[in-house]
């Protein structure tokens, strides 16, 4: 795949042989579109290469923020799976309670 300063350049090419064929306004209008294509490509390569708050900077101050945070994070999960545990012993317990409640209800209803 070519970089983009070679697909640039490649336009530059094809518009000097455009030049022995176009009439000239019609040259002009084209060289001031790749212009301001070329501009823009700049612009945009400014913005993810900015050493200060470029794309390519905030993706590894995310990732540098994720790793701190991983122990954190493992802590957190580690306390929600023991209140996943008692959940279900709580559940469970109410369960026994219930069926011996309802066990000792018909059975003074039969007597």
């Amino acid at each position: 795949m070519k970089t983009q300063r070679e697909v640039i350049g490649q336009m530059a090419e094809d518009i000097k042989e455009l030049k022995k064929t176009q009439p000239n306004g019609e040259l002009k209008r084209i060289e001031k579109c790749v212009r301001g294509l070329a501009a823009k490509v700049d612009d945009m390569h400014n913005k993810i290469m900015d050493p200060e708050n470029g794309l390519i900077v905030q993706t590894n101050k995310n990732t540098e923020f994720r790793t701190t945070c991983e122990p954190e994070r493992q802590a957190l999960i580690e306390k929600f799976k023991g209140v996943l545990r008692w959940k279900r012993v709580i559940e469970w317990g109410l369960g026994v309670v219930f069926v011996g409640a309802v066990g000792a209800f018909i059975k003074v209803m039969m007597s």
